[in-house]
C-alpha cells in the first residue's frame, strides 16, 4: 500500500504541474524509458540481515542513529517490518458510509455582493459547498445571507460565523444542509450565549452541524498533531458539560459537531494525525455510551505557505490536500498561492480548485475508504499519536479542562513554534524559495503573517528598510574549490534580498570563499591587506583566531546575517 500511496503521489505532481506549464519535460522523460518485465527470484531476506547490511554502509555505526525524533516526540524508524497491534478493524475503515469528500472552496470577495457572485461561479465550476470563512461571514446581514441560502435548492453550506444573527435569522424555511457554526476554540469564548445560538439552529435545521471544534487556530501558532487533537477533544469535552447544563444529552450534542483541521506538510504525519482523531475520537465517545462519528473538514494549513516565490505554494497545497484525501477528511479547502494577498488571484483561485478536481475526477480518490491502511510506517504513526493525544488530553482534563488549561496549555504550543522557528533559521527545516533555493528579488508586506518563514519574512522587510553593510565575495582558489562554498553563501544572502558580489568597493564585510587548505595559503595575505574596520568571515567551519567568524550550514542563519548586515549600522536585532 506504501508503494501505491508513492505511486499516487507521483501521478497526482505530474497532473498538478500542468498548472506551472512545465510538465512537457516530464512527458519527455517519462516517454524515454522502457520498461521490461523479467521472472526473477530473490532469496527469503531477514530483517536482522537487513540490519547487517546497513550498518555495513554506516561504517560500524548503529542503526539507530537513523532515526529521527518527531516535534511530537515520536521516534520515526527507517524501517517498518510488521503491523501495530490495533485489532482486526482500524476505526478508519468504518467511519464512513461511502467513500466522498466535498470541494469546499471559500469564497472570495470584499463584500456580500462579490462573495455570492463568486460562490455561485465556483459552484457551476466544479466546488461541491457553498464556502464562507468567518470573516467573509462576519460582512452579511440577514437580508444578504438569506439570499446566499437560496442560491441552490439544498444547498450544501460550510459558514463559520462569528456573529450568528443574521445567519440564524436568515436560516427560516431555507433547504440547506452541511455546517453553520463557531469556532468553539475561540479564546473569548462565551459558552452560554453560543449555545443559545446551537439550540436555536437546532429548532429550525436539526440536521446541520452547529458546533465547530477547530484546531486551526493552534496549528497556525505552531502546535504539533499530538497538541491539536487533544485541543479539539478537550473543546468537545468542555461543550459536552454545557450541554449537559442546558438538558442536552451528550448523544444529541456531539451529532452537532464538526471538527476542522489544518493540514501541514509534513505528509505521512498528517494523514496519521486524521486517521489517528478517529481513533481517539471514538475511546472519548465511548465513555458517554454514544457511537455517533463527526465530519471533519480540513484546510491547506496557513502556515506553511510563504510570501515569497509564492508559486512554491502550488505545490504544498498539493501536498496537503492529497493528505488529507488519504486521512480521509469530509471536507476540503485549499488556499490559493497568493494568499496574503488581500484578494487572491483568479489564477490563483483556478488552481486551487483544480488541485481538488485532479484528485477527485482524475485520480477517483473519492472512490477509496482508508486507501493509507495498511501501510506499517502510516499504523505505527497513527498509533503512537493517538496514544499520547489522549494523554495529553487527560493531562487537561486534569488541569481543570480547556478553559482553566489554556495559558498553560498555550506556553507549551509556544515551545513547539521556537523549535520550528529554530529548524527554519538553521535551515533544518527548507523552505523551497524562502530559506532555499530562494531568488534575490522579494517582495514585503506591512503584516508579517505568522508562518514557517516568519524569521526570514522579518529580517527581508528589516533589509528593505534600514542601510546594510557592503558586502564582499572573495573566493580563492581553482574553481572546483571555491565554488561549491561560494554558492551556499551566495544562496544564504540571496535568502535575505542581498545579492553579493566580487570586487566591491570600501566593502565592510569579506566572506572568502574556498577549501581549507586554500585558507591556510591565502589567509594570512587576506588578513594583512585588510583594513582595520574591515570584517573578515570565512564559508565553512574553518577556525582561525585571525578571522572575524565563520557561515556554515546548520548555523542560525537569520542571526548570523542580522550581525553581518546591521552590527556595524548600529541596527538592533529587534528593530524592522
Amino acid at each position: 500500500m506504501l508503494a501505491a500511496l508513492f505511486s499516487f503521489r507521483r501521478l497526482f505532481f505530474i497532473l498538478v504541474l500542468k498548472e506551472l506549464k512545465t510538465i512537457t519535460k516530464g512527458r519527455e522523460l517519462l516517454s524515454s524509458i522502457t520498461m521490461t518485465l523479467r521472472n526473477s527470484e530473490f532469496p527469503a531476506s531477514t530483517y536482522d540481515g537487513w540490519v547487517a547490511q546497513v550498518e555495513k554502509v554506516l561504517k560500524g555505526k548503529s542503526i539507530e542513529t537513523l532515526n529521527i525524533e518527531s516535534l511530537e516526540g515520536i521516534t520515526l524508524k527507517p524501517l517498518y517490518t510488521n503491523r501495530p497491534e490495533t485489532g482486526d478493524k482500524h476505526v478508519s475503515r468504518g467511519w464512513k458510509s461511502k467513500p466522498d469528500w466535498k470541494i469546499s472552496q471559500h469564497a472570495q470577495g470584499k463584500d456580500p455582493d462579490e462573495l455570492i457572485l463568486f460562490t455561485k461561479e465556483e459552484l457551476d465550476r466544479g466546488s461541491e459547498v457553498a464556502a464562507l470563512s468567518e470573516k467573509a461571514a462576519g460582512l452579511f446581514n440577514e437580508k444578504k445571507a438569506a439570499e446566499f441560502l437560496t442560491l441552490e435548492n439544498n444547498l450544501h453550506i460550510y459558514i463559520k460565523h462569528s456573529n450568528g444573527e443574521p445567519w440564524i435569522n436568515a436560516l427560516q424555511n431555507k433547504d440547506v444542509r452541511g455546517v453553520l457554526g463557531r469556532d468553539w476554540g475561540s479564546p473569548d469564548n462565551q459558552t452560554d450565549k453560543w449555545f443559545a445560538e446551537v439550540m436555536d439552529i437546532d429548532s429550525s435545521h436539526p440536521e446541520l452541524k452547529s458546533i465547530i471544534l477547530s484546531s486551526v487556530s493552534i496549528h497556525q501558532k505552531g502546535a504539533n498533531a499530538i497538541q491539536e487533537l487533544a485541543y479539539v477533544i478537550a473543546q468537545a469535552s468542555n461543550v459536552i458539560q454545557v450541554a449537559e447544563k442546558n438538558g442536552w444529552s451528550a448523544e444529541k450534542v456531539i451529532s452537532k459537531m464538526h471538527v476542522e483541521f489544518a493540514v501541514g506538510s509534513d505528509f505521512f504525519l498528517e494523514i496519521s494525525k486524521l486517521r489517528a482523531f478517529r481513533a481517539v475520537w471514538r475511546h472519548f465517545a465511548s465513555y458517554y455510551q454514544v457511537d455517533t462519528h463527526v465530519s471533519i473538514g480540513t484546510e491547506t494549513a496557513q502556515f506553511t505557505k510563504l510570501t515569497q516565490d509564492e508559486h512554491t505554494n502550488m505545490l504544498r497545497s498539493g501536498n496537503e490536500a492529497f493528505a488529507a484525501v488519504l486521512g480521509g477528511a469530509d471536507y476540503i479547502y485549499v488556499r490559493p498561492y497568493d494568499c496574503f494577498k488581500d484578494q487572491p488571484s483568479r489564477q490563483a483561485v483556478r488552481a486551487a480548485r483544480n488541485i481538488l478536481l485532479i484528485l477527485k475526477e482524475e485520480m477517483f480518490l473519492q472512490k477509496l475508504i482508508d486507501p493509507a491502511g495498511g501501510s506499517y510506517y502510516i499504523e505505527h504513526l497513527t498509533k503512537d499519536i493517538a496514544e499520547k493525544a489522549w494523554e495529553k488530553f487527560c493531562e487537561i482534563e486534569e488541569d481543570g479542562g480547556i478553559t482553566k488549561a489554556r495559558n498553560v496549555f498555550m506556553a507549551e504550543v509556544h515551545e513547539i513554534w521556537n523549535r520550528r522557528d529554530q529548524d527554519v533559521r538553521t535551515r533544518k527545516n527548507s523552505l523551497v524559495g524562502m530559506n532555499k533555493y530562494a531568488p534575490a528579488q522579494k517582495t514585503t508586506t506591512e503584516d508579517i503573517p505568522e508562518t514557517a518563514g516568519f524569521s526570514w519574512d522579518r529580517l527581508i522587510q528589516k533589509v528593505k528598510n534600514n542601510e546594510i553593510a557592503k558586502v564582499e565575495l572573495l573566493t580563492v582558489g581553482e574553481l572546483k574549490d571555491y565554488k561549491p562554498r561560494a554558492d551556499f553563501v551566495k544562496g544564504v544572502f540571496a535568502a535575505a534580498g542581498v545579492v553579493l558580489n566580487s570586487n566591491v568597493k570600501d566593502a565592510e564585510v569579506v566572506i572568502v570563499c574556498g577549501s581549507d587548505e586554500s585558507y591556510v595559503q591565502n589567509l594570512p595575505s587576506i588578513i594583512q591587506m585588510k583594513k582595520p574596520e574591515q570584517k573578515v568571515i570565512t564559508a565553512g567551519k574553518f577556525q582561525s583566531d585571525d578571522i572575524d567568524g565563520c557561515l556554515y550550514d546548520g548555523m542560525d542563519m537569520v542571526s548570523f546575517l542580522e550581525d553581518v548586515l546591521f552590527s556595524q549600522k548600529g541596527v538592533s536585532n529587534h528593530e524592522a
